[in-house]
């Protein structure tokens, strides 16, 4: 990261679209400096590239899949040790269609996992 911007960081988990877009482009419009995080990353590069060329602030890209204790650890230690973040947007999320009755169980713990538990 660049030096402090006197606002700090935001971390977004969930940023490469959706909502999490949304919050990345108003916190780097606000002058926050960024922490992307999402499965995706050639969407994150993408706006990472976007909200660098638009506002000058810093962002880092971070992948990582909330969903499993790699991805999670990773994120969690970069909170840890990154004193310039000073917000966390958590973000992330998913959601699983069709009729609860029949649906596939995985995938139901794992949005359990991430949606309530993470």
């Amino acid at each position: 990261m660049s030096e402090p911007n006197g606002k700090g960081t935001a971390l977004i988990t969930g940023a490469s679209s959706g909502i999490g877009k949304v919050y990345a482009d108003r916190m780097a419009r606000r002058g926050y400096d960024l922490i992307l995080v999402a499965r995706d990353e050639q969407r994150l590069n993408d706006l990472s590239g976007q909200l660098k060329t638009q506002t000058g602030i810093a962002v880092d890209v971070l992948k990582g899949d909330l969903t499993n204790k790699a991805g999670l650890t990773r994120i969690e230690e970069r909170l840890r040790t990154d004193k310039t973040v000073t917000m966390l947007i958590n973000n992330a999320g998913i959601s699983v269609s069709g009729p609860f009755n029949g649906s596939d169980l995985d995938q139901q713990e794992r949005l359990i996992q991430l949606n309530i538990a993470r």
